[in-house]
């Protein structure tokens, strides 16, 4: 037998096993950094080009310009800020306030954070709430509100006819309507920061460029970490991931092995005493 051939013989397993390893365990398994802040399992990196992704579905981040990390969430976009692993937590800021229609002194945001109770994402417990309502036409009720601070440097001209206000004690977004608000945003921050907002000005709401500060400083949410699907596959030593389904559009839950991709746990770990599976 020509050495070549041998050789190409020998290697052979080799490339077999790496293939194997690589249909197993997917690039997005593995940690990543954007910026400065960590990627890592059961958050992944949104990779546009694979049709198969490893972690928990709603925790796919994209990465962008290699600088910013951004958590697409419904229609909406949050800037992540950082991510405790350890404490199951991940501080983002509304990614409006990167645009350049968005100022200090009147924070322009398009979009309420609504989030559904079987998210893998919650609300934490350190955040508050500030309401903004824009461009309102009718404001003597408005005026006369201790909680109401009216912006400025909203802007001019003819779709900035009416006045911009918010409040901090979580008022009720529906009477908003009866103001002929344009807009009216519900934004979560950190309660503590909107308190020391307000201790700096005496206990009295700013009228000055602080709440674009608060808002910029971001918010916490917990994300869950059980999932009685991805906990068979990590106790398996599985990762806990998704596959396009070959006959739709859909994605199927999909835990990945060693010994390959399956629809629930990893076999050769399955009756042993395996660990948690940690990402490399």
């Amino acid at each position: 037998m020509p050495p070549l051939r041998r050789l190409l013989l020998l290697l052979l397993p080799v490339v077999l096993v790496l293939f194997a390893e690589a249909d197993a365990s997917p690039s997005a398994c593995r940690n990543a950094t954007c910026g400065d802040v960590p990627v890592a399992y059961p958050f992944w990196l949104i990779d546009n080009s694979s049709a198969l992704g490893c972690g928990y579905p709603g925790l796919g981040l994209r990465c962008v310009d290699n600088t910013t990390l951004i958590l697409p969430f419904r229609t909406h976009q949050y800037r992540v800020l950082d991510i405790e692993y350890g404490k199951h937590t991940i501080s983002l800021t509304d990614a409006d306030m990167q645009h350049s229609d968005t100022n200090s002194s009147c924070p322009h945001l398009h979009a309420n954070l609504t989030i559904d109770d079987n998210s893998w994402l919650q609300l934490a417990s350190s955040d508050s709430n500030i309401t903004f309502l824009y461009n309102c036409k009718s404001n003597s009720s408005l005026l006369s509100s201790t909680s109401a601070v009216k912006l400025t440097g909203c802007g001019a001209g003819p779709e900035h006819i009416g006045s911009s206000y918010v409040f901090l004690d979580g008022w009720i977004t529906g009477e908003a309507y009866d103001y002929e608000c344009e807009t009216v945003v519900v934004a979560p921050v950190i309660d503590a920061h909107k308190k020391a907002m307000v201790d700096a000005h005496g206990g009295l709401p700013p009228a000055d460029g602080s709440f674009g500060d608060v808002l910029s400083a971001g918010f916490e949410l917990t994300y869950s970490a059980h999932s009685d699907k991805c906990g068979k596959c990590e106790r398996t030593k599985g990762w806990c991931g998704y596959r396009h389904n070959e006959t739709s559009t859909t994605m199927d839950f999909t835990c990945f092995c060693d010994e390959g991709p399956t629809k629930s746990h990893c076999e050769n770990c399955f009756l042993l005493d395996c660990h948690v599976n940690t990402v490399s």
